[in-house]
Formats: structure tokens, sequence, C-alpha cells
């Protein structure tokens, strides 16, 4: 299993330095392993050169579509969003890098758009990953399998929102049927994880944790906050890293065994 660490390439203020967090990291010497970067974050040229210097210091990346940050309320040109999104597909691949994430927005332009945005993606690619959701019924499910047997698929991992906790198994064994690997979206729920065996999950645990004022479990005081935000971003980063290498290892373990 791979936890990929999401959110890593976002421009934030860090004591009063507002930039790239990935740079920062990589200043600090930081070796980095799986990373999942947003196309919706990537708005100019800085932000893509950040990301460049992400995926040629990764080990694997992934890419989120970003549909999901903006869609609720919010007006927009889907079409010229996806070719966009296209081009840059075509601009930013490279060997290391998994695949990119469809348009899953189903919930706001119907299925049949969806399947319409996906064309227009893999015209330019051959890693677009199908994202599955309740709304496209349980039949969906196996035949999207089937359609893209022995490549990567991605169903949700939020909880209360996509697939109970006790079904992930039932899933697994139907995409390894074709040959498929999943990934699953946001999960880093330690029950689940230490039961199912994801080949990907990812996870902004570590940025969440920053944002509230804590390293790991531990609360930081306000002022060490708002004087050294980059050490406490850092240090969650690295304890995001740790997670990655205890799945890895377990599942490994588990796998040979």
């Amino acid at each position: 299993m791979k936890v990929f660490l999401s959110a890593v390439s976002h421009r934030t203020c860090m004591n009063g330095d507002r930039r790239n967090m990935s740079d920062y990291f990589l200043e600090e010497g930081i070796k980095y392993k799986w990373n999942l970067l947003s196309y919706y974050y990537i708005k100019n040229e800085k932000d893509y050169q950040a990301a460049e210097r992400v995926r040629d210091n990764s080990e694997l990346v992934l890419i989120d579509s970003g549909a999901h940050s903006f869609q609720f309320g919010v007006k927009v040109k889907w079409d010229e969003y996806t070719e966009r999104y296209a081009e840059f597909i075509k601009r930013y691949d490279r060997e290391n890098v998994v695949g990119y994430f469809e348009m899953d927005i189903e919930n706001v332009v119907g299925y049949p758009k969806v399947l319409e945005l996906r064309k227009i993606l893999e015209r330019v690619s051959d890693k677009i990953i199908p994202v599955w959701h309740p709304l496209r019924g349980i039949d969906d499910y196996e035949k999207m399998c089937k359609q893209y047997a022995g490549k990567v698929i991605a169903i949700g991992g939020f909880k209360g929102t996509d697939i109970r906790d006790d079904q992930f198994l039932m899933f697994l064994k139907v995409a390894k049927k074709y040959g498929c690997k999943v990934h699953c979206l946001g999960m880093t729920r330690r029950p689940v994880l230490d039961k199912v065996p994801f080949d990907f999950t990812d996870s902004s645990t570590w940025v969440q944790l920053s944002l509230h004022g804590m390293i790991g479990k531990k609360k930081v005081s306000k002022e060490q906050s708002r004087t050294n935000a980059k050490v406490i971003y850092l240090e969650n980063y690295k304890l995001g890293m740790q997670m990655q290498e205890e799945y890895y290892r377990k599942w490994r373990r588990e796998c040979k065994d």
C-alpha cells in the first residue's frame, strides 16, 4: 500500500513568507516518496514550476482534477476547464506520474456529461483514473473495472459519503478480478487501513493538523503557530512520511506471508 500525501504544493503563508510548501520542504532536505497534487491549485506558471519540482523529486505522483474544490455553488465552464486540464496533462506527464483523476462531478452535471469529459482527457493520456461513486450504481462499478482492466481505478473513502467500511473488501475483490489497482480517495482511517489492502490511498491530515496548531497529537502554543509555522508543517509532513513507510511495510509483509 502506498499512501500519497496531498496538498504539498499549496501556497501558504509561513512566517510571513507566502510560498509553495513543497519548495520549503525540499530546502529542508525532505526526500519525497509519494505525493498527490491538485490541478486546481496550479493557477499560474510559478505554481506549475513548483509542481514540476515536486514531480521531479518524488518517487511517484498522482494528480487530482480539483473539480470538487469549487463545484458547489460556483458556475464553471466544465468543458473549458477540462480542456485546460488536458493541456496540463500533456505538458506535465512523466513516467513517475501514476495517473490523473477524472472530472467526477456527476452530482453537478450528471454521469453522461462525466463520460463526455472523460473522453476529452483520454484523448491525451491513457492514465486517466475513473472514480466510482454510488450515483453510478453498483453494476457500473464492475463494468468500470472490466473496461479499465489492468489499470488504476478509484473509489471514495470519505466516511459516510460513499462506501461503508465493511464493504471495502468486497469492492477490492471485484477490482482484483479484473487486475485493477484501487485508489481509495481521502482514506487514512487506521481501522480500515489495518484491514483493507488498498494499492493507493491519499491524505491531507498532515495539513489539517498544522492548521489546527497540532504536531501529531500534541497541541502547540498560539505563539509557536504564529512564529514557527514552517516547523509545524514540516514536522507533520515527516509524520505523514512515517505513516507512508508503516503501511507500505505492513502490506508488503502481509502479501509475502
